[in-house]
């Protein structure tokens, strides 16, 4: 499905439902947000499915409109979502085989809408959705920032390796209808001093492989708990591993619940497909960076991933 059908599909229908994913980031709500919002524009009826994941960082910098409980959609859509175990709590039993419409940028995406708009060389799903709000003339400063805020947190502040030269222009594009510079100050160069002591713990629990190429992190509930941290505090952690110099592929573990551990892989040019690895225990994502939740304890977890690393490496 194109960007101009999904456009064309939003204008001849009302009534809709966004979905985001579980632990959501700054693509997904960005992308809801202003989805939500232009929408409204356009005098439809729209809500997001309230999703319980961190939302703290977003406060005050995202509109959200959640559905009422009595909410009835004729319309499901989800962005940035490439499976549907990636569905938000609440919505796994109730809109499980009723997306009509997925819009992702995720090449591991499983196809499990009835349409998807898929552009796997876009940077952000929030690429995606600028066009697709552009081609609705519903662009305004709100809307623009959301999705400056999907783009932007994606793709590390245009510094990762999926920044691509479209990125930017459609960063520029945005940047004409407000100024972003709280947006940046808040996503890029700002920590909490939680944040700081849980960069500090992965960084005292890495252990390195293939002569510092690899390393494994791990961030316990424990750990969580000792500084009061929630998810939303954790979702930076991969990133920063990979920042450590000469490391090629960098797997933060976290534990979501006793046994239950999210691996989430960063790559460095190029060096291991994180997509790849992450597809090997069943999850999936892009080359440079892609997660999978993982069962077992620490030790095995840990094993695990590193023996998903090595197969890749080792082709």
């Amino acid at each position: 499905m194109t960007e101009q059908a999904v456009a064309q599909w939003l204008r001849q229908n009302d009534n809709f439902l966004i979905l985001t994913h579980i632990r959501p980031d700054g693509d997904t709500l960005g992308c809801g947000s202003a989805l939500c919002q232009g929408l409204e524009k356009l005098g439809k009826t729209a809500y997001m499915l309230r999703n319980p994941g961190g939302l703290r960082n977003f406060e005050g910098f995202l509109t959200f409109r959640w559905a009422p409980e009595d909410y009835v959609p004729e319309h499901v859509i989800a962005l940035d979502i490439a499976t549907e175990d990636l569905l938000p709590q609440g919505a796994h039993q109730q809109y499980r085989g009723k997306v009509e419409v997925c819009v992702d940028h995720h090449p591991s995406n499983e196809g499990y809408a009835q349409e998807l708009c898929l552009n796997s060389s876009a940077s952000a799903c929030g690429e995606i959705l600028y066009r697709i709000c552009r081609e609705l003339e519903v662009l305004d400063e709100a809307i623009a920032k959301a999705l400056y805020i999907a783009i932007a947190t994606d793709c590390g502040g245009f510094i990762y390796s999926n920044t691509t030269p479209e990125t930017h222009r459609i960063g520029a594009a945005l940047m004409e209808y407000g100024d972003f510079r709280k947006v940046n100050k808040h996503f890029f160069q700002t920590k909490s001093f939680k944040q700081l002591r849980l960069e500090s713990m992965v960084l005292g629990s890495e252990v390195f492989f293939e002569d510092g190429k690899v390393c494994i992190g791990v961030i316990s509930l424990a750990d969580k708990a000792s500084v009061d941290a929630d998810d939303g505090d954790c979702e930076e952690l991969a990133s920063f591993a990979a920042a450590i110099e000469g490391v090629g592929c960098a797997a933060t573990l976290r534990e979501l619940s006793p046994g239950e551990w999210k691996a989430s892989l960063r790559s460095v040019d190029t060096y291991a497909d994180s997509n790849r690895i992450c597809g090997l225990l069943g999850g999936g994502g892009h080359a440079a960076a892609a997660g999978a939740t993982v069962h077992g304890s620490l030790a095995e977890v840990r094993q695990v991933v590193y023996q998903a690393i090595m197969q890749v490496l080792k082709g």
